[in-house]
């Protein structure tokens, strides 16, 4: 589910040049708390003041593999994938703050920390997996959840067995420029932006889903349902723009050369989001990396194509001795 964002940032700059303080607060109407929308394999557990949303499957005693979502994902959009491993692998999903069922703070909660930076989904990533004595595991990202990954592994790349990067975010992100966030991070812009947010995201249904896949009519109503369920958490508008805003663009590739565990870079051959020339060359840029081209698969493989993903995720970890 591609953003829209330039006519986003387009919108919020107008706004935040000119716009009145008097614009009431937007609130998303048919919004429940995070909790009452849990999912029957859901758990909760408070990390640095935040209520963080995450799924655990599998075989206690097997190697771990901790899932970091794409942009607008969440821990259900791993199920199919999930399904494919757990009878071998440990499957630690979990929902990155502004996403999925994780609380959304407001301001006035926020410690030294912002929640909704990718410093900060890179330390909650390791704070979940010491709540569950895990001491060292395979990152999977997708997209977004590739940088996520990333960050984690320059946290503590003593602790990461393996990194599996799905269409990588390496250079760029969701969201406006760097230059433009101080001015849509002014009072004007964060009143009017639930608004536009709202506004912008519009209705998730099947068809927008799977509007990044390689084959939309693959997608059925299950596959548009975390997209659906996410719409209806408390805050959603407010920290979909959180987490626009927090960051600045990511740049990774300098830290390539310099990743020392084994390296898979899975790209769908459809990907029109992340396109194949770009994964190449990422993997390309780090030592030893394999590369794997899924044919007939889009942006979302883990949805689009799960059985392909994990037989070459598996292929994968048995010939790096990753057991």
């Amino acid at each position: 589910m591609p953003p829209r964002s330039l006519l986003l940032t387009s919108a919020l700059a107008t706004v935040a040049l000119g716009g009145p303080l008097l614009v009431p607060p937007a609130s998303a109407s048919d919004t429940a708390n995070h909790r009452e929308l849990a999912y029957d394999d859901s758990r909760f557990e408070e990390f640095r003041g935040l209520d963080l949303h995450h799924t655990v499957h599998g075989a206690p005693g097997a190697t771990t593999l901790l899932l970091s979502h794409h942009f607008y994902g969440s821990a259900p959009t791993w199920r199919r994938l999930v399904a494919q491993l757990e009878s071998d692998h440990r499957l630690v999903a979990f929902d990155r703050p502004g996403f999925g069922l994780t609380e959304r703070p407001e301001r006035d909660r926020w410690g030294e920390v912002n929640p909704y930076s990718r410093g900060a989904a890179a330390l909650l990533g390791w704070d979940l997996l010491d709540h569950l004595e895990v001491e060292d595991a395979v990152l999977v990202g997708s997209s977004a959840g590739g940088t996520n990954a990333l960050e984690m592994y320059l946290l503590h790349p003593e602790r990461v067995r393996a990194l599996v990067l799905l269409s990588p975010a390496i250079t760029g992100d969701v969201g406006p420029p760097n230059a433009l966030r101080p001015l849509l991070r002014s009072p004007q812009a964060r009143r009017i932006a639930p608004h536009l947010i709202q506004r912008f995201v519009g209705e998730v249904d099947v068809a927008r889903t799977a509007s990044s896949w390689a084959d939309p009519s693959r997608a059925t109503p299950e596959d548009a349902e975390p997209y659906q369920r996410m719409l209806r958490v408390e805050g959603w508008d407010r920290g979909f723009w959180e987490v626009i805003n927090a960051s600045p663009r990511p740049n990774l590739s300098e830290v390539l050369a310099d990743i020392e565990v084994p390296v898979l870079v899975v790209s769908g051959d459809s990907d029109t989001v992340i396109r194949p020339t770009w994964n190449r060359r990422t993997a390309a840029a780090i030592p030893g990396a394999r590369y794997v081209e899924l044919e007939g698969c889009g942006h979302t493989p883990q949805e689009e194509c799960p059985g392909a993903l994990a037989s070459t995720i598996e292929a994968f970890l048995t010939d790096a001795g990753v057991r």
